[in-house]
């Protein structure tokens, strides 16, 4: 019985696939991409390194692109999809936290045009909150010494 069970479990996954892509996305994806590059850093300033940084695209037929990673300094540049606007998700140790307060990075609104190179996104990790709300969020932003 738990044998069937778990072909049958193998089966249904094994079935999914990804939802074709639309004219719409096919043609934006075959644009030049964009850059957006930037800093994050927590409400006192500091530079917050380790933290995963990926664009939030504002439109439904726009690809996702793969996310980075800030360094030491809080840097980032991602290669995104354009024409389209963007917010950010930011991720730390696999959890995304979004909040209601406007200087949360998920609600910027960055709009880029194929092959341009935006600079200075200034995006603000919210540790206080982090910790309210997951309380795995380290007491001081995780950031270079």
């Amino acid at each position: 019985m738990r044998r069937g069970a778990l072909l049958l479990l193998l089966a249904s996954v094994s079935c999914a696939s990804a939802p074709r892509p639309t004219r719409e996305s096919l043609r934006i994806r075959a644009n030049a991409p964009a850059v957006i590059e930037g800093r994050v850093r927590d409400p006192e300033g500091r530079p917050v390194t380790g933290i995963s940084v990926r664009g939030i695209p504002r439109g439904e037929s726009v690809p996702w692109s793969a996310a980075a990673v800030t360094g030491c300094d809080g840097g980032f540049r991602l290669t995104v999809a354009a024409p389209a606007s963007y917010g950010f998700e930011l991720v730390w140790r696999g959890t995304s936290v979004i909040t209601p307060r406007p200087e949360d990075p998920a609600r910027l609104d960055v709009p880029v045009v194929p092959g341009e190179r935006r600079s200075g996104a200034d995006l603000v990790f919210l540790n206080a909150e982090w910790r309210a709300i997951t309380e795995s969020a380290p007491e001081r932003a995780p950031s270079c010494p």
